[in-house]
């Protein structure tokens, strides 16, 4: 590792060892967020970018059964009447028993049958492919049913002296199959699909896009800190990418002074499983209607990022400051939406680009 590396020093020695044919495993980053990541459009373009420099390991972490979600690289069905957990996934206060998966959301079958499918639009035909396919069954009659494209159907059931409602992996590997569809029965619940390529035909950077809409930093805090540490040690990523704070921007009674130890708190829970994990932590865009707390937030969570050892990347000030997203929308096509809090797909595109140039700008070969 280099000194001048910084805060990206374990991240960068990753990078380099893959781009110098050294490594055999994917790099991998995880992007804990709120709405701004929910979508893709940012982490998404992050991704494009660092995977055209050192790689494609393939898509990530997908939800699955989730109607109102999207996925750059990959087209999403959702068939039948599901139901999630927790009933709030961006809410900030104990749920159930915080078990939940890497991504934070459970979907299982409202009214049976379910049925979802991931039809894949950026990988190549001939490319071997890992699907790991996590599921939580309440019962041993559980069933979730899994085809992959021009193959039969596998029932996966839970292991074999697992505990009630453990999560489950399950991967399945293919050759030139693009798609996969799922169907969970009785009680079992969907908790995201990994898709990789195989490291073994070429490793590359792989991002795990885990934002929730109107999540906040309370958010992962709210899960069990002992089952999603167990599902973050299984992608032992190289950078964990935090997120959040436009939402906490929009919280008028709350002391931004919270945050810090929030943060504080989320960095402890990441390190106790992967003490060399390198993070970024982004500032908060620009919110029309909190002019005077967004910077505030950004402040907090400036401070915050460096005293925990983070690199931290102005989101705020990249937008222009205060009013920008005002300026934003006003453009003509906007890059702002009309709400004053999101982006356009332009908007997210262009801080995409801004931060993966950002970053490869600092990494040296």
């Amino acid at each position: 590792m280099r000194p001048e590396d910084g805060a990206y020093a374990h991240f960068f020695a990753a990078l380099r060892a893959l781009e110098q044919g050294r490594r055999r495993d994917h790099v991998r980053i995880a992007w804990l967020g709120d709405s701004h990541a929910a979508a893709d459009f940012w982490s998404g373009a992050v991704r494009a970018a660092l995977q055209r420099r050192f790689g494609d390991g393939g898509l990530g972490f997908v939800h699955l059964g989730y109607a109102a979600y999207r996925h750059n690289g990959a087209r999403l069905t959702a068939d039948g009447k599901w139901r999630t957990r927790p009933k709030s996934p961006g809410g900030s206060t104990p749920a159930d028993d915080g078990v939940f998966g890497l991504g934070g959301i459970l979907f299982g079958a409202q009214t049976a049958p379910v049925r979802a499918e991931i039809s894949l639009t950026s990988a190549a035909p001939s490319a071997r492919l890992f699907w790991d396919v996590c599921f939580r069954p309440s019962a041993p009659t559980d069933e979730v049913a899994v085809t992959i494209e021009g193959g039969p159907s596998e029932v996966l059931r839970a292991a074999a002296g697992e505990a009630p409602g453990a999560l489950q992996h399950t991967r399945l590997a293919s050759v030139g199959a693009v798609k996969l569809g799922v169907a969970p029965s009785g009680g079992a619940e969907l908790c995201g699909l990994v898709v990789e390529r195989d490291p073994e035909a070429g490793a590359g950077v792989v991002l795990d896009t885990l934002g929730i809409n109107g999540a906040r930093l309370g958010t992962p805090l709210r899960w069990s800190e002992l089952a999603w540490a167990a599902e973050l040690a299984r992608r032992s990523p190289e950078l964990v990418v935090i997120e959040y704070g436009t939402n906490e921007a929009g919280d008028v009674t709350t002391d931004p002074s919270l945050y810090a130890k929030q943060l504080a708190e989320l960095l402890a829970r990441i390190r106790r499983v992967e003490p060399d994990v390198d993070c970024l932590v982004l500032a908060p865009t620009d919110r029309r209607d909190a002019p005077d707390r967004t910077p505030v937030v950004r402040d907090v969570l400036r401070d915050a990022a460096r005293e925990g050892g983070c690199a931290f990347w102005d989101t705020y000030q990249a937008m222009g400051g205060r009013g920008s997203i005002e300026a934003w929308y006003r453009e003509r096509p906007p890059r702002a939406s009309r709400d004053g809090v999101h982006l356009t797909f332009r908007g997210y595109q262009e801080l995409g680009v801004k931060l993966s140039s950002d970053i490869l700008e600092r990494y040296r070969p």
